[in-house]
């Protein structure tokens, strides 16, 4: 897969994911709106966790994380990867863990792509960082697509919706590409939680601030 990926972007040479100008993944223009940061914040259900995140999500932001997950780009790939690692140097720093569990997408949406995009980026922080990755969480019944959902049907839709496969002993970082209501987030959490998982802290790449 990544050597046909990686063929592809030789053959048809590099543009910015941005606004496709020839020459660059990312160029000096749009990578003003892809620059990492840090942001922190606690997410508003009890019991709190720190949420780190390093992009603030924008129109280029959203053409970035299309083009990984839905084109397979490894340009955009990589751009991801290094605003996760930013996120998770931070959260390790302050808060300590033990252990990466990534978000998996919906069974049908990781058919479509032909991978689980976020466990892909987290066995590369693993690499890394030398913690240990899991695939500890699974959907348990249907979600709608949260994308044209407002906040509370966010939450109602994703409600006890994952579950915790296994039993791991220490404390998790949970990973994930964007924050936008902490929807997500909190569902897996409370799966986490639920089967007995203590959680330090969530990362991801971007995130859509304020939290709506």
């Amino acid at each position: 897969m990544r050597s046909i990926r990686a063929l592809q972007e030789i053959i048809f040479p590099s543009r910015c994911l941005g606004c496709g100008q020839l020459g660059l993944e990312i160029c000096s223009s749009c990578r003003k709106s892809w620059h990492p940061h840090i942001y922190r914040q606690w997410s508003q259900h009890l019991p709190t966790y720190p949420i780190y995140s390093a992009v603030t999500y924008s129109p280029i932001a959203g053409k970035v994380l299309l083009a990984a997950k839905e084109n397979n780009l490894a340009i955009a790939d990589q751009l991801i990867y290094k605003a996760l690692f930013h996120s998770l140097t931070f959260s390790l720093r302050e808060n300590g863990g033990d252990f990466l569990v990534s978000i998996p997408s919906r069974k049908s949406v990781a058919r479509t792509r032909g991978r689980q995009f976020i466990s892909i980026l987290a066995s590369q922080l693993s690499e890394e960082t030398g913690l240990p990755a899991y695939e500890n969480l699974e959907h348990t019944r249907r979600v709608r697509d949260q994308s044209s959902l407002d906040a509370k049907s966010r939450f109602d839709n994703l409600d006890g919706s994952m579950k915790s496969l296994n039993f791991l002993s220490g404390r998790a970082i949970v990973i994930d590409d964007l924050v936008t209501t902490g929807a997500t987030l909190q569902e897996a959490v409370r799966a986490l939680r639920n089967g007995g998982i203590e959680v330090a802290a969530a990362v991801t790449a971007c995130v859509a601030e304020p939290l709506r």
